[in-house]
């Protein structure tokens, strides 16, 4: 296995991991962290597999959905999906993870119809939360959008009607840092 795909690789297996013990908030810590790294390296299989994490962490927080006499089933066919996109990376074949994922995003397209008590589905809520991270953390906002795949308009939507820029306040440079402590200091 070359080493961008043992890296997903043990990104991808801790997501599973995850998620087969139930562990919603660990996803979603996961997933929080992969997004920022595939922001800062511009990583669009990282970015899959952040919105892949979210999706299920998500997932796991619907009881109506975990509690279901069919959940156990479509629990397995999430679980496949994500075994074969493993078994991709071990073969060092992209192309085939990538084909694994959309197998993943069809699985839970039609778990999010049968189940879903809201008009959009998780993975589109999921790729344009994780674009408007990605366009927070510094990517364009078409950078952000191809990054996870998001829809622009409805990032533009979501991103609009956030308080995105009052998230994290900017920090102050060297230089008013410096003139600060001088001031402090009396001098």
């Amino acid at each position: 296995m070359d080493k961008k795909c043992y890296e997903l690789h043990v990104q991808l297996q801790k997501s599973l991991q995850f998620f087969k013990k139930g562990n919603e908030m660990r996803l979603r810590k996961h997933a929080n962290d992969l997004i920022k790294i595939a922001a800062m390296e511009n990583s669009k299989e990282l970015a899959q597999i952040a919105v892949v994490s979210y999706a299920l962490h998500k997932l796991l927080t619907k009881e109506h959905i975990v509690r279901h006499e069919r959940w156990m089933g479509n629990r397995q066919s999430l679980m496949n999906a994500i075994s074969a996109a493993l078994k991709a990376l071990e073969a060092n074949d992209l192309k085939k993870f990538d084909s694994s994922l959309a197998s993943f995003s069809r699985h839970l397209k039609r778990i999010d119809s049968f189940f879903s008590r809201f008009v959009q589905g998780l993975m589109e809520k999921a790729r344009v939360k994780y674009a408007s991270d990605a366009y927070f953390y510094g990517l364009s906002m078409s950078s952000a959008a191809a990054l996870t795949n998001a829809d622009k308009k409805k990032l533009q939507q979501f991103i609009g009607a956030t308080k995105l820029h009052e998230k994290e306040k900017p920090t102050k440079g060297i230089t008013e840092r410096l003139a600060e402590l001088k001031t402090v200091l009396g001098e």
